[in-house]
């Protein structure tokens, strides 16, 4: 009975273990850089299952623009804990690389950058 609960110990410690420590929730933007009305997708995973997730870009003077709620009025992970969204750069976005907070309200958070370029000239 000893040896079976070791062999439980080991196992759970192989193989369940990691999978808590190593699943660091990550976030894509693509692609990371744009101008001012481009399309970008966001795409998580990592985060916890039926998660609902703000996706906020702060701007000049601190204004904060939720992205990716077009055409959702809730962002909600899936049964794995991933999302993809699709979003526009905000309008009003100057050239310039800004901050993107990714918030889950079951307690994941992480940010990441994104690059805002010059419009075009047609």
């Amino acid at each position: 009975m000893k040896t079976f609960l070791s062999i439980i110990t080991i196992a759970f410690f192989i193989i369940v273990l990691p999978l808590f420590v190593f699943a660091q929730p990550a976030v894509i933007i693509t692609p990371s850089s744009g101008a001012p009305a481009d399309e970008i997708t966001i795409e998580g995973k990592g985060f916890q299952p039926d998660e609902e997730v703000d996706i906020i870009i702060t701007l000049d003077e601190g204004e904060k623009v939720a992205l990716g709620t077009v055409k959702a009025d809730v962002i909600k992970t899936d049964a794995n804990g991933a999302f993809s969204v699709k979003s526009g750069i905000p309008i009003n976005a100057k050239p310039g690389t800004y901050k993107v907070d990714v918030i889950g309200n079951k307690g994941t958070q992480l940010d990441l950058k994104i690059e805002v370029k010059a419009k075009d000239k047609k």
